[in-house]
């Protein structure tokens, strides 16, 4: 076990002056006491001894000295002679700093043998607060990424209201959660995985530190002290990174072997990322979770308007409840529902509606697939369905005014929108804009609706009937107005190529970016 000099320093509580270069944080493992002459003494171990030994010292590079002091401050301390020298001010024996500092690490080390000893014994989360709370004195929370709370230092009262109404809860309740979207604290949850030091006055009054651990790009789990006990020096910031990596080890832990839904969300992450090993693997994890592997699947992917400042595992929370026979979980700024043998989206539909009603929202559906494995291309479906709406003309965009997009109904925007892309200029003046663009020069020159008329026709399977009924005419007028359509193009609607091709220009022409 290392122990960085910062936290010796400030767990001895004493006044001292270090020469250290900026920057420069040394570890050991042990204190030993300095002989004179000695030259032979591992880097890893910090030296005691009166400031006039360490000065004299014939080979000390890369050594660190903690020293009384027990001369006169003179010309011979300078930055050169000082360098790698830590010198207490307090009026304090040798013996007496010797054996405080060896109940530093006495006191470090018998805290982390106690947290391995509690993994080890899969005692739980809870375990390892309950042994933080001598070393912190501060309250300290644990919760998953659906701001839940999993564990907390139970004999230390929470400071601010916000700590008390989730202790009382059990989670953040929905005005928290609004004032964490308000304050932008949720963007910060999901983008920062540093151990945080911020006094902010939300949450409370006092310094707050905090970690959040991600899996999959997304909040896993948060880690939130409140230092209304001790004071956020260097000492409970180093200390507070140690509890946090085993924290997050018992998480890892607990996640791998998660059953359910709970393994399966882990599964379909792994298969996503393509970290799941070969196909076969997968099966074998899903057979442990008692999650079929094969038989009728469908995905359904959330994307958000402000993505950055929505509470993702909030909103996973309640989609799990609202469609609780389906895994829901997230993935970067998507939020995921992956359903099981269900014939009808209906019922699923209006659940997530319901339940994410307050929160702008577009949702891409995958095709129906057969194997968890080929969970990545309908991820890929579903984001592209979910993405077309944003790219059509406002006017589309209304007339469409769903929530729900099937891959199906939009693979030939798709088709389209790649194709356009990928070369813009072999378009240019090709049948497919040319002869939207004479029908719309008549229309604006005539004042008549011949787009319109063709689209429909078109899109009813060249019924007159159909589109004399929306366009409130009668059939021998959209006869009419079609025969005058072929005559000004110059073409035949009995060509399917034809038909096939002006039907994809009305589609290249619903997107803002290609008409």
């Amino acid at each position: 076990m290392e122990i960085s000099l910062a936290l010796i320093l400030d767990e001895l509580g004493l006044e001292s002056v270090a020469y250290i270069p900026e920057g420069v944080n040394p570890k050991f493992r042990s204190v030993e006491l300095y002989a004179i002459g000695e030259t032979q003494f591992s880097r890893d171990k910090l030296l005691v001894c009166p400031l006039s030994e360490a000065i004299a010292a014939v080979k000390r590079d890369g050594m660190f000295f903690l020293c009384i002091r027990d001369r006169n401050i003179d010309e011979q301390e300078n930055d050169r002679t000082m360098s790698g020298i830590s010198v207490v001010s307090a009026n304090i024996g040798l013996r007496e700093l010797f054996n405080r500092v060896q109940r530093v690490f006495v006191k470090v080390t018998e805290w982390v043998m106690a947290m391995e000893s509690g993994a080890a014994k899969r005692r739980g989360l809870q375990d390892l607060i309950d042994l933080a709370e001598p070393v912190f004195r501060n309250f300290i929370t644990v919760q998953d990424s659906t701001f839940k709370l999993i564990a907390y230092t139970k004999n230390i009262e929470p400071t601010s209201l916000i700590m008390s109404r989730l202790v009382e809860h059990g989670y953040h309740p929905p005005e928290t959660m609004e004032l964490f979207r308000q304050h932008r604290r949720l963007e910060e949850f999901k983008k920062s995985s540093d151990v945080i030091v911020s006094r902010d006055n939300i949450t409370s009054g006092f310094d707050v530190v905090k970690k959040t651990f991600h899996l999959g790009g997304s909040i896993f789990i948060m880690i939130v002290m409140d230092c209304s006990g001790r004071a956020a020096g260097s000492a409970v910031v180093e200390l507070f990174g140690i509890l946090t990596e085993y924290i997050r080890a018992y998480a890892d832990y607990d996640t791998a072997l998660t059953g359910g839904l709970g393994g399966v969300k882990a599964l379909a992450l792994d298969i996503l990322n393509r970290t799941a090993g070969s196909k076969e693997d997968a099966r074998i994890r899903a057979s442990y979770c008692g999650y079929p592997f094969e038989g009728g699947f469908r995905l359904y992917v959330f994307s958000f308007e402000d993505d950055d400042n929505v509470p993702t595992a909030h909103l996973v929370s309640l989609l799990s409840e609202a469609c609780p026979d389906a895994a829901s979980f997230s993935r970067g700024r998507h939020v995921l529902l992956l359903e099981h043998e269900r014939e009808d989206t209906a019922q699923t539909k209006k659940s997530a509606e319901t339940s994410l009603n307050a929160i702008g929202f577009q949702c891409g559906i995958s095709n129906d697939f057969e194997c968890l494995w080929d969970l990545p291309a309908a991820f890929e479906q579903a984001i592209i369905a979910a993405d077309v709406p944003s790219r059509l003309n406002p006017s589309v965009r209304d007339m469409r005014q769903a929530r729900f997009h099937p891959f199906s109904d939009d693979l030939i925007y798709h088709i389209v929108s790649t194709c356009f892309r990928a070369a813009p200029g072999v378009f240019e003046n090709s049948f497919l804009t040319r002869s939207l663009a004479i029908m719309r020069e008549h229309d604006d020159h005539y004042h008549t609706e011949t787009l319109r008329i063709l689209r429909l026709f078109l899109e009813n399977e060249r019924s007159a009937t159909v589109t004399a009924s929306i366009m409130h005419m009668h059939r021998n007028t959209v006869l009419y107005h079609i025969e005058k359509i072929s005559r000004l193009l110059g073409l035949s609607l009995d060509d399917p190529d034809t038909r096939l091709q002006l039907l994809l220009a009305f589609r290249a022409d619903d997107f803002s970016e290609l008409s």
